[in-house]
C-alpha cells in the first residue's frame, strides 16, 4: 500500500477537511460526543438536586441543555458540574487520540484498521491522557507555591529584604517560565492525542515533548492552527448547507404527500430539540469566561476572549432543522412519533458537531507530522511503514522458517 506523500508545510493542511471526512472518524466522535453529553446531563442535574432545586422545574427549564448560573447553587454543586465538562472533554481526548491514530494509518495506506480497533487503541493508553494534564497543573501550582513561599520569607526582618534582592532574578525568570508552562499546558490540548496515538508517548514524553514542540514551533503552531480554524468553519458551513438542503427537500416532500401528520410530528420533535435554546443563551459560557477573564491575568483574558469569539463562530455554522406547522391537535401516535424524530435529530446534530472535531483532530495529526520532521527530520508515515515491514516478516518468519534464521544464525553456530 502507498503511503501519502506530504509536502510537510502548510500545504498539508489543507488535507484536513478531507481526510477527516470519514464514516470512522464520524462514528468515533458521535460514540464519544453522545457519551460526554450523557455524562454532562447527568451530572448537571445531580448538581441542581444537590443543591436542592426541584428535578422536575429543572427538566422543564433546562431540558436537553442543563447548566449551572447564578449564586444559588453549593461549592459541591459546582465541583459536579465542572467535573461532568471535564469529563466529556476527556471522551473527546480518548477519541481524538483514536482519531490520531487512524490518520496516522490512513496516510500510510493502510484503510482496514477498524472503529473498534482504533478506540481499544485509545483506551489503552487512557492513563497517559489524563495524567499528562494533570502532570502539567502540578507543575504549575508546584511553581506558584514555591514562588509563595520565597514571598514569604522576604516578610522575615532583617535579612528577608536582603535575600529577596539577592534571589530576584530567579524570581523572574520562574515567572516567565511559569507562563511559558501555561502556554505549554494550553497547547498541549492540541498536541497530546497526536503524541500518543501517532508516536505512542507515555506521560513524561508527552509532557516533554509538549514543551519541546511550543519551544521549537511556536509561530507555526500559532500560524498552522489560524489556518485550521477557518477550514473548519468553512467546511462546516458546507455541511451545513448540505443537512439544511436535505432537511428542506424531505420536509416539503414529505408535506405534500402525508399532509398535516407529518408536520405535527416534525414540528413537536423540533420543538424537542429546541436549537434555539443554545443560540439565545450562549451568551452565559460567554458571562461565565468574562468572569474568569475580571480576575485573571490579561494573557488568560486573551484566551478567553479568543475562546468566546471562537465558539460564536462555530455555533453559528449550526444548521436549522428547525420546523414550525400551523397547530393543531396532535394524537398520541404523533407524539411518540415526535420523540423519535427528535432523538434522529439529536444524533444528525451530533454528526454534524463531531465532523469539526474529526477535522480539528485530524489537522493537528497532520501538525504533528510536520513538526516532528521539521524539528527530529523523522518521517512519522515512512519510520512506522518500516517499523511494520519488520514487524511483518519477524511475524511470517516466526511461523514459516526455523528459528535459527529468524535469529539470523546460520545452521553451523546451531
Amino acid at each position: 500500500m502507498l503511503e501519502k506523500k506530504l509536502h510537510f508545510n502548510y500545504k498539508d493542511i489543507f488535507l484536513a477537511p478531507r481526510i477527516g471526512l470519514s464514516p470512522k472518524k464520524i462514528c468515533i466522535f458521535i460514540l464519544s460526543n453522545l457519551t460526554g453529553y450523557i455524562g454532562y446531563w447527568v451530572l448537571s442535574f445531580l448538581a441542581m438536586i444537590v443543591s436542592n432545586v426541584n428535578i422536575i422545574e429543572a427538566l422543564y427549564d433546562y431540558g436537553l441543555y442543563p447548566y449551572l448560573a447564578g449564586n444559588d447553587y453549593s461549592t459541591f454543586s459546582w465541583i459536579i458540574f465542572y467535573f461532568g465538562i471535564l469529563f466529556w472533554l476527556y471522551c473527546l481526548l480518548i477519541s481524538s487520540t483514536a482519531i490520531s491514530s487512524l490518520t496516522i494509518r490512513q496516510l500510510r495506506g493502510e484503510h482496514f484498521h477498524s472503529i473498534n480497533e482504533a478506540i481499544d487503541d485509545a483506551l489503552k493508553k487512557w492513563k497517559t491522557i489524563l495524567f499528562s494534564p494533570i502532570t502539567f497543573v502540578f507543575i504549575l501550582l508546584s511553581l506558584f507555591l514555591i514562588g509563595s513561599f520565597f514571598a514569604l520569607i522576604g516578610r522575615i526582618p532583617y535579612i528577608g529584604s536582603i535575600l529577596l534582592a539577592i534571589t530576584y532574578p530567579l524570581y523572574f525568570f520562574g515567572a516567565i517560565f511559569l507562563l511559558f508552562t501555561f502556554l505549554v499546558f494550553l497547547s498541549s490540548f492540541l498536541m497530546l492525542p497526536s503524541l500518543v496515538g501517532v508516536h505512542n508517548e507515555d506521560t513524561v514524553g508527552s509532557v516533554f515533548q509538549s514543551y519541546k514542540i511550543l519551544y521549537n514551533q511556536p509561530w507555526r503552531l500559532i500560524f498552522y492552527n489560524l489556518l485550521l480554524l477557518p477550514l473548519i468553519v468553512i467546511s462546516l458551513n458546507i455541511f451545513s448547507w448540505f443537512y439544511e438542503t436535505g432537511f428542506a427537500m424531505i420536509n416539503f416532500i414529505f408535506a405534500e404527500l402525508i399532509g398535516s401528520t407529518f408536520s405535527n410530528v416534525l414540528s413537536y420533535a423540533t420543538s424537542i430539540l429546541n436549537i434555539d435554546f443554545i443560540l439565545d443563551n450562549i451568551s452565559v459560557l460567554q458571562n461565565f469566561t468574562f468572569q474568569l477573564k475580571t480576575i485573571s491575568l490579561d494573557i488568560i483574558g486573551f484566551f478567553v476572549f479568543l475562546f468566546n469569539e471562537t465558539t460564536n463562530l462555530l455555533v453559528s455554522t449550526l444548521p436549522d432543522l428547525t420546523y414550525n406547522s400551523d397547530g393543531g391537535y396532535i394524537t398520541s401516535i404523533e407524539t411518540v412519533s415526535g420523540l423519535i424524530i427528535s432523538i434522529i435529530l439529536i444524533f444528525i446534530y451530533i454528526s454534524f458537531i463531531s465532523y469539526g472535531f474529526s477535522i480539528l483532530a485530524v489537522g493537528e495529526t497532520i501538525i504533528f507530522i510536520i513538526f516532528k520532521k521539521l524539528i527530529e527530520n523523522e518521517d512519522l508515515i515512512i519510520h512506522n511503514s518500516s517499523n511494520n515491514s519488520i514487524d511483518d516478516d519477524s511475524n511470517n518468519s516466526s511461523i514459516d522458517e526455523p528459528s535459527a534464521k529468524v535469529l539470523g544464525l546460520s545452521t553451523e553456530d546451531e
